[in-house]
């Protein structure tokens, strides 16, 4: 209820819905939230067309943990924005549907707009960008084709929207192209440095690292810009053969990176075991095969540590006539979220484990594949290949019981240098950016890997990603026999799957089966002494 003396002070409804929107600010500044919750509610009544108090309102829900409130009233905001009349608040309400795992919703959207609005305009690097992130590439790419042509000064963003959905397609010299545009119009762009580092080397090596360096020197040293900056300039000396001064770049742009990320290990650790203590053989063996009207797809998950073959593993396994892949998806943990009603962590968190207990696995299943059928497109088998869903293997297995789980397993030592010599967007893989936390994490990783293979011996096929880049035909046969899936020999030629990739291995995936990086760590054996000791115990 609201306050006496806050219901003295709003308006009568008939008032302008403005007057409402400034006071709701105002209670938002103080952090009296029920009030704010209250006002938006006041102005939903008076108008429910009204997509910022949905938002609000959604946003709010999140604050307080409650997922199930915060995805049914930013649904409501994209209902409210499609019967609107004019293009206001469409990256706001895109945004959010990406948060909550709106992905379809948030591609109806965006296709939906008038996108010779100028609002639309305006916002048109930013839709680009989430149309990438909902794995809609192609239409990305239009719209960025569109955007440009619409604009008389495309800014250097735009170019570089356009670059990654080029990217993304395996139009791999266009995007060269494209970040070299973007680069040339904006010398301090951080992003398209590390973008067209990790994308294609340069010819000759090293020649990029000038105009890298002198990006440095007009960055503020602890921007995030700063940080792209020296993992750009990691690639680029490496590329190079300089691997001393990669390796200083590679260090400091680890360090900003970490500064900028809360992370607790001893957490981490508590949530994996209590983990295992929950999921027991008898718990994760207990489920029924969910049965959801008019879906026919087998979800096929590929999970791991990152950096660790999942994406090799996906194209190989996409290359089959009966597999399609959707690339990596939140929606098990977010479906896990809808069922909890909490939010779910990338290590799970011990509100949402705690909640796991009690909740219907039947329901947490079918919910599942309602949400992913969109996205199989007929095909028998549907790769999920979001490498974190190892911590959810368990209620994966007892949800999903027909479901093919497969962990992507890698050397220690390259395991842990890989991952920890690429930068990943937000917060994702927190402990990357420490050796010794990414060191203790790949033990906790073995530790939880034991005991999925202990407690589901018949639900996990483990792949060392060696003998799947030294013997890819004698792997690809047992993965495929594993899936119930005739072997195919061309699964193997993944340089021609023309499907799009947005992972951090999209470039590298074009290329075909190699074994080029089997122990690559060795070119930094001396610096990565420190990180052997600790895994090898000594």
């Amino acid at each position: 209820m609201l306050s006496a003396s806050l219901q003295s002070r709003i308006l009568v409804p008939n008032q302008d819905i403005s007057s409402y929107v400034q006071r709701a600010r105002q209670a938002l500044s103080e952090r009296r939230f029920d009030d704010a919750r209250e006002i938006y509610r006041t102005i939903l009544s008076i108008d429910s067309a009204q997509p910022r108090a949905w938002l609000a309102l959604s946003a709010l829900a999140q604050a307080d943990g409650h997922f199930r409130e915060a995805v049914g009233a930013v649904r409501s905001a994209a209902d409210a924005w499609k019967k609107g009349a004019t293009q206001n608040f469409i990256a706001e309400v895109c945004m959010r549907l990406l948060v909550l795992g709106e992905y379809r919703r948030a591609v109806e959207v965006m296709l939906a707009a008038d996108w010779s609005d100028p609002v639309v305009l305006k916002h048109s690097m930013g839709l680009i960008q989430y149309l990438g992130l909902a794995d809609a590439h192609e239409d990305a790419l239009r719209m960025a084709d569109f955007a440009i042509g619409k604009t008389h000064a495309p800014p250097a963003a735009l170019i570089f929207a356009r670059a990654n959905a080029l990217r993304h397609l395996g139009r791999a010299q266009e995007a060269t192209d494209a970040y070299e545009r973007c680069i040339a119009q904006d010398p301090l762009h951080a992003e398209a440095h590390w973008s067209l580092a990790q994308h294609q080397k340069s010819a000759p090596a090293g020649i990029r690292i000038p105009l890298v360096r002198k990006a440095i020197t007009h960055t503020a040293a602890d921007s995030e810009d700063a940080i792209y900056l020296q993992y750009a300039l990691f690639k680029e000396l490496d590329d190079a053969g300089d691997t001393e001064e990669a390796w200083r770049a590679l260090e400091k742009g680890a360090y900003l990176k970490r500064r900028t990320l809360h992370y607790n290990a001893a957490q981490e650790s508590e949530c994996y075991r209590q983990l295992q203590s929950i999921c027991t053989a008898e718990f994760v063996s207990a489920g029924r095969q969910p049965a959801a009207d008019g879906i026919t797809h087998t979800p096929i998950f590929i999970v791991g540590l990152p950096r660790s073959g999942t994406t090799l593993l996906e194209r190989i396994l996409g290359n089959h006539r009966e597999v399609r892949s959707a690339g990596e998806l939140n929606d098990f943990p977010l479906q896990f979220s809808w069922e909890t009603d909490c939010f779910t962590s990338e290590s799970i968190g011990q509100r949402p484990l705690g909640a796991s207990v009690g909740i219907d696995f039947l329901s947490l299943g079918c919910g599942y594949l309602q949400r992913t059928a969109w996205r199989s497109h007929g095909a028998r088998f549907l790769i999920d290949k979001l490498p974190n869903n190892f911590v959810h293997a368990g209620f994966i297995h007892k949800a999903l019981p027909q479901a093919k789980l497969i962990c992507l397993r890698r050397s220690p030592m390259d395991s842990c240098f890989s991952t920890f010599k690429h930068l990943f967007s937000g917060n994702a893989y927190a402990y990357s950016y420490d050796l010794h936390e990414m060191a203790a994490h790949y033990g906790r990783f073995r530790t939880l890997q034991s005991h999925w293979e202990r407690v589901m011996p018949q639900g996990m096929l483990t792949v060392d990603y060696e003998d799947l880049v030294t013997q890819p035909e004698a792997s690809a046969r047992r993965i495929a026999d594993f899936c119930g899936i005739t072997f195919d020999a061309a699964m193997i030629g993944i340089e021609h799957n023309p499907a799009p990739s947005a992972t951090a291995s999209s470039s590298q995936i074009r290329e075909g089966v190699h074994s080029r990086n089997v122990d690559s760590w060795k070119r930094y054996e001396r610096q990565l002494q420190p990180l052997q000791q600790v895994i090898s115990g000594t």
